[in-house]
């Protein structure tokens, strides 16, 4: 409602501000009065115009003001528009005046209006101009508080997410040692599943060298191959020239993982990692009992590694997923050096 009366009521304000200005500049030097010299219908018909014309000079500033805010104009050509519009809008309005009073616009009667008009257009136009700035920096304001409670929100969370792995890694620890050293088998279980989590509990944001990743992984598909039968024949090969580069840690575990978890068939499983002309490239294919089904929607594990991907390794990534009658097979490249990141879109 208050904004309704305020687009009303700056026009109509601005122009009994002006009306009065430029009457009493111009009845000062001459020592006239213009409401003792003129009939009501002329002052009248005056007025009549002046808040006329108010309502689209104020507008077009309102829309010059959004569209200098958007664009980030220099000041200067800001308020050169501003300057050179409302001595014409000026010089308009006093044209229709006098060709409604039959009369001749006299060029002694032009220059204070004109004055008067830029001055108190350039006031007005500053004063929407600094409320505008203000509420601008009020939403700005509203954005960061949004974004500092936003992260304050995340951190929260990350601290509860991190205080469930820590809890299973100690109680691993006490289980490993409760565990009769002759037992191999299983502390060596325990060993194994120890060094995964503190792994993803110790490199969950930073980059890793190829080296952690690769020997994260061995160890990773030496867990699932504990569980696994006999039948599982497993082809891994890892290039030797992935070594000191540099990559984002777990993107390639959802992928090994649905690949031990749908196994079937002949339990065939192959994977192969290896680097060509700074693209790292990642396949792994697992054999299936049965033709499965296309699916509309992918798993939350390959949603969330679709996700990563987008976020961590935008125009630099491909993910190829393709079903056939017997194998399940996926694909992942990404483009692993740095100095070659601006070129990613045109590999």
């Amino acid at each position: 409602m208050n904004k309704q009366w305020n687009r009303w009521l700056m026009p109509a304000s601005f122009a009994v501000v002006l009306f009065l200005c430029i009457r009493v500049a111009n009845d000062i030097p001459k020592r006239e009065y213009y409401w003792e010299g003129n009939e009501w219908d002329f002052m009248l018909k005056d007025m009549l115009v002046v808040f006329a014309m108010s309502y689209p000079i104020l507008f077009s500033m309102k829309c010059w003001l959004r569209f200098c805010r958007r664009k980030r104009l220099a000041w200067w050509k800001e308020y050169g528009a501003v300057f050179l519009a409302t001595p014409f809008w000026c010089l308009l309005a006093m044209w229709i005046i006098r060709l409604l009073m039959g009369l001749k616009l006299d060029l002694y009667d032009v220059p204070i209006p004109v004055v008067v008009s830029i001055l108190l257009g350039g006031f007005y136009y500053t004063f929407m101009r600094n409320r505008m700035i203000q509420k601008e920096n009020e939403v700005q304001r509203l954005q960061l508080e949004k974004i500092k409670n936003d992260q304050l929100q995340t951190e929260l969370k990350f601290l509860k997410a991190q205080y469930h792995p820590h809890f299973l890694f100690n109680a691993l620890n006490t289980v490993y040692f409760q565990i009769d050293e002759k037992n191999e088998v299983p502390r060596r279980t325990l060993e194994i599943l120890s060094d995964l989590l503190r792994y993803q509990l110790y490199n969950e944001g930073d980059k890793v060298t190829m080296r952690a990743e690769i020997e994260y992984l061995r160890k990773y598909i030496s867990l699932w191959k504990l569980r696994s039968t006999e039948r599982l024949k497993l082809q891994a090969h890892f290039d030797e020239a992935l070594q000191e580069q540099e990559i984002y840690p777990l993107l390639f575990v959802p992928l090994v993982e649905n690949a031990f978890k749908y196994v079937g068939g002949e339990y065939h499983i192959a994977l192969d990692m290896r680097l060509k002309d700074g693209w790292l490239h990642f396949y792994i294919e697992n054999s299936i009992s049965a033709p499965l089904p296309l699916k509309e929607k992918q798993g939350i594990g390959i949603e969330n590694l679709q996700r990563r991907l987008e976020l961590l390794y935008p125009d630099c990534h491909t993910l190829g997923i393709k079903k056939e009658k017997t194998l399940f097979k996926v694909e992942l490249v990404i483009k692993i050096d740095v100095y070659a990141n601006k070129m990613c879109d045109n590999r």
